[in-house]
C-alpha cells in the first residue's frame, strides 16, 4: 500500500487507480468542453489517448481482489458508474470481479462476523416521508440486510430502485416500501 502525503493513512493502489481513472476523465471532459465539432477529430482522440488510455487499461487488467470493504464500495460505485456511460465496460467487469472476490473472501474469513457483514439494527420509516432519501447503511437496517448485500443487488440489477447523486448511492422510501411489496409472498412454492 501507498502512503498519502498529507497523513500516515495507508492508501490503497485501487484506490489511486480509480481516483486517478476519475480524474483523467474530469480532465478530458473539461478540455472538450464547448468545442462540439471537435468531437471525433484526431485531435480529441489523441487527447483521450493521453489523458485516459492509461487508467483506463490498469483498471480495465486488474485482477486483485478490493482489500477492504470500502474500496470494494468504490469498486463497484465505479462500475455503476461505467455501466451507466457505456455498456460493456472492461473496467464495470473487472471492478465487479475485484470487489465481489473481496466479498467472497471476507465471508470465508474468521472475521467475517465484523461489522460490515453483520445485519444492522431495525430502522423504523414512520417518521420519514416517501419522498425522503436514506443512505445504503439506513436503507440496509430497515431491510435487515447488510450494505455488501446491497452493493450486491446493485451489481446484479436486483433489490430496490435507487439514485446516484454525487457518487452516493441513495433509496427512496418510496422505493424500499414499493421493493418490499414486490417480493411480498404466500406462500414458499413458486406459482405453476
Amino acid at each position: 500500500m501507498h502512503r498519502s502525503a498529507n497523513t500516515e493513512t495507508p492508501v490503497d493502489p485501487l484506490v489511486v487507480a480509480i481516483r486517478a481513472y476519475r480524474d483523467a476523465l474530469d480532465g478530458y471532459s473539461d478540455a472538450i468542453e464547448g468545442k462540439d465539432d471537435w468531437i471525433g477529430d484526431s485531435g480529441c482522440d489523441a487527447l483521450y489517448e493521453n489523458l485516459i488510455d492509461g487508467s483506463f487499461a490498469v483498471l480495465a487488467n486488474w485482477r486483485a481482489p478490493a482489500s477492504s470493504h470500502e474500496v470494494a464500495l468504490a469498486a463497484v460505485s465505479l462500475a455503476e458508474f461505467e455501466k451507466a456511460d457505456s455498456a460493456g465496460s472492461a473496467i464495470s467487469d473487472a471492478m465487479e470481479a475485484s470487489a465481489i472476490a473481496y466479498w467472497k473472501k471476507a465471508e470465508a474469513s474468521p472475521l467475517a462476523a465484523s461489522s460490515t457483514n453483520q445485519v444492522p439494527e431495525r430502522l423504523s420509516l414512520k417518521d420519514f416521508t416517501p419522498d425522503m432519501n436514506l443512505t445504503g447503511s439506513e436503507a440496509a437496517a430497515y431491510l435487515r440486510v447488510t450494505e455488501v448485500t446491497l452493493a450486491r443487488w446493485r451489481g446484479e440489477s436486483k433489490g430496490p430502485a435507487y439514485v446516484k447523486t454525487g457518487g452516493r448511492v441513495l433509496y427512496r422510501v418510496s422505493s424500499l416500501l414499493a421493493y418490499l411489496a414486490e417480493s411480498e409472498r404466500k406462500s414458499t412454492r413458486p406459482k405453476n
